[in-house]
């Protein structure tokens, strides 16, 4: 509820901003006519120097302008770009590289003709990030002219469309300050226009010319310390906000990789489960049947393991898994796999392990597992394993074959009395 809250609140300052850009678009004639007579001793804000912008650009963008629904004209446009990239003779400047990737952004919004996709909102987010990166290589009164505040608008339009309404809030808001400057520098230099066409005669008395001047200077100092602390805030901000993203995406990633380990384990064991025993398993097989070498599978079952349920309870019988599985995993080399199949049943995966080294590896198991005094358990400190030992043969198909061999050496060791080790080739 509470994050419904936040998005609705966003919304709705999306929307009043919205509503307040367009109101002031429509009162600019109005503000121009009614300036007031003040503003004509003003003097002019010292202008930045601009980087000059290819003319083929400004006129791509004209064309886009003219909002072509046209596939084929957008395509052409698009090879347009492309050329113009690959072709100028000196290297394109940060304003000019920043008016290519918003083109791109908007020939591909108008090429999925205005679809609500969210992939193609993501991969036009994308190239307007480009953009903005080199808005810091150009003056501030550059980006304030209409060609260079469309990235805004656009940014805006598909963060809504994400549903991230305080990033298109911070956008729109972004565009309305760039706006607002350009029309005042728009208003100044029409002034300025104005007094030079008719050649303002009438000069202001020294006193009242010094007067303005200290005005300004104050108004500049103001402006400068303003400037300086919305500069320290957003650095701070964009700091936080990186610091607190790194955090989530570490937090994430670190979530991700817990489950993805949890499907792959069996959380009693600690072993790894079935899902992770089959996809082993046939990946061992493919790789022995392209470089013939050794492989041997054996399956462990407890013998009488219900038994041991039924009459002191499923607890003890888990804690007897535990200390099965751990000394299994001592008593095989390094280079094997120990996997819990399900209820008392195990695979080990003897990679370059032939019959005789396989069977040498059971037997050592089962005679640990039989010497093991298990009363501090149960009652009876005893606990034995039947194991099946099957070895992998030119014509072995897959890995189910494989262990249904192992399964079927292990049921004989269960009809010869359990507590023993079978070979499958011995049965064969």
């Amino acid at each position: 509820m509470m994050r419904i809250s936040i998005k609705r609140f966003w919304l709705l300052r999306l929307i009043l901003l919205t509503v307040t850009f367009t109101s002031q678009a429509q009162s600019v004639v109005g503000v121009v006519a009614v300036e007031n007579l003040n503003n004509l001793n003003h003097k002019l804000l010292p202008t930045v120097s601009s980087l000059a912008i290819n003319s083929k650009i400004v006129a791509l963008h004209a064309q886009l302008k003219q909002q072509p629904t046209n596939t084929e004209k957008l395509n052409s446009i698009l090879a347009q770009v492309n050329l113009i990239k690959i072709n100028t003779i000196m290297p394109l400047n940060a304003a000019e590289q920043y008016l290519v990737f918003v083109a791109q952004a908007l020939i591909k919004e108008k090429i999925a003709n205005n679809s609500t996709d969210n992939q193609l909102s993501i991969e036009v987010i994308a190239l307007l990030a480009q953009a903005a990166k080199l808005s810091v290589s150009i003056s501030e009164q550059q980006l304030s002219q209409p060609i260079f505040l469309q990235l805004h608008l656009l940014l805006a339009k598909h963060y809504a469309r994400q549903g991230k309404f305080d990033l298109a809030y911070l956008e729109k808001e972004n565009y309305l300050k760039k706006y607002n400057t350009y029309r005042k520098n728009k208003r100044l230099a029409m002034i300025a226009s104005l007094e030079q066409s008719f050649e303002v005669k009438d000069k202001k008395a020294n006193n009242a010319l010094l007067v303005s001047q200290n005005k300004l200077k104050v108004r500049r100092v103001a402006e400068a310390k303003d400037q300086k602390h919305s500069q320290q805030y957003n650095f701070t901000l964009i700091i936080t906000t990186t610091f607190i993203f790194i955090l989530l995406f570490f937090r994430q990633l670190r979530v991700r990789n817990r489950l993805m380990l949890l499907t792959r384990t069996d959380t009693l064991t600690g072993l790894a489960n079935r899902n992770s025993l089959f996809e082993n398993g046939a990946k061992m097989i493919a790789k022995f049947k392209e470089q013939p070498q050794e492989f041997s599978v054996l399956l462990l079952d407890l013998d009488h393991f219900k038994k041991i349920n039924d009459h002191f309870g499923y607890q003890v019988g888990d804690e007897i898994l535990k200390v099965v599985s751990q000394m299994v995993k001592e008593t095989m080399r390094s280079r094997d796999v120990f996997y819990r199949l399900g209820g008392e049943e195990f695979v080990a995966l003897l990679p370059f392990a032939d019959k005789n080294k396989a069977k040498a590896i059971a037997v050592r198991i089962n005679e640990k597992i039989s010497q093991h005094d298990f009363s501090l358990l149960m009652m009876r400190g005893k606990v034995t394993v039947s194991i099946g030992v099957a070895t992998m043969e030119h014509n072995e198909k897959s890995f189910d074959d494989m262990l249904h061999k192992a399964d079927l050496a292990m049921y004989q060791a269960k009809d010869q009395g359990r507590n023993s080790v079978v070979c499958y080739q011995k049965i064969a």
